[in-house]
């Protein structure tokens, strides 16, 4: 009970911390992504680029998609627009990743104490650049508190023996991160949790790989609850959210040792090699589907 409960509250941090984070980023690029969204996804390599960067400044593929489903439902943009931002909110959210491996060298400890000075300025610009610091700092206190359970997961026969499932079957590790980043619809923290236990030699690179692919999948739930009760046009832009992480992973996983293989040669750090491998494989996913986007405009889009 006592693992489940330091869990429940590092996972709290965390999703807090990225809620401040998004809600400092949102305030000073809203409505530029809105514009972008609008406007800028014209072509499909125009939708890709701001699918990309939407994600990135609101640190959620999840919320982007849900705006993109509200556009979409008001008759803002076409279903044909929302399939660049798909892809390009795929790789977007990678970049989260790539921050958090730098935990080590960020001074989150200072940075959160000047955060939460700026958050007592009723100046909106302080104010929002305070949210940004306490939502990154926070993020990174709550990375520390994973790590700290690894003594509690290590003392569990039973986690322990259902981690070592992952190595000889990947398709658990696969589902693992399914459910894990279905129930708390984020495959950030999906990503920060799988990081901590593979830097405590508690998960093997082949395994937290194999977890942060099933998390492109079970991040797809919320998008799926945002069109009850849409139009044909929304609920088309979450099940093709949907259809394109599924087809993508059942793709890779008989590709999992070439992948593992690829991943220990992009960085000395497991971490790195971790967060960089999840770039890649969302970025090769995008370009494997691109020859057939117009094939599916064709017969699915009309």
């Amino acid at each position: 009970m006592g693992l489940l409960s330091l869990l429940s509250v590092f996972l709290l941090l965390f999703y807090m911390g990225m809620r401040l984070l998004q809600t400092g980023l949102t305030f000073f690029m809203s409505s530029k992504i809105e514009a972008w969204l609008t406007k800028g996804t014209q072509n499909i390599f125009g939708s890709i680029l701001i699918g990309m960067i939407a994600t990135f400044f609101l640190q959620s593929s999840s919320v982007v998609l849900v705006i993109t489903i509200s556009f979409v439902t008001i008759g803002a943009i076409s279903f044909r627009q929302t399939i660049g931002i798909i892809l390009g909110a795929n790789i977007g959210t990678t970049i989260t990743g790539e921050i958090l491996v730098f935990g080590d060298a960020f001074p989150f400890l200072i940075w959160l104490v000047i955060g939460v000075f700026m958050l007592l300025f009723p100046q909106k610009n302080i104010f929002y650049s305070g949210c940004i610091l306490v939502g990154l700092s926070t993020i990174f206190v709550s990375l520390d508190g994973f790590e700290s359970l690894a003594t509690l997961v290590a003392t569990n026969h039973l986690l322990l023996a259902g981690l070592s499932l992952t190595d000889t079957t990947p398709s658990i590790g696969i589902v693992i991160g399914t459910v894990i980043s279905g129930i708390i619809q984020s495959s950030s923290a999906t990503f920060g949790l799988t990081l901590s236990m593979m830097e405590q030699q508690l998960l093997s690179l082949s395994s937290a790989i194999a977890i942060i692919l099933g998390s492109n999948i079970g991040t797809c739930i919320t998008s799926l609850i945002a069109t009850i009760g849409a139009k044909r046009e929304a609920k088309l832009v979450a099940l093709t959210h949907t259809a394109f992480n599924l087809i993508t992973v059942v793709i890779a996983i008989p590709l999992l040792p070439l992948i593992n293989l690829i991943a220990l040669q992009l960085a000395n750090e497991s971490s790195m090699q971790l967060a960089h491998i999840s770039v890649l494989f969302n970025l090769f996913s995008v370009l494997i589907v691109l020859p057939f986007i117009p094939l599916f405009e064709k017969y699915v889009a009309r």
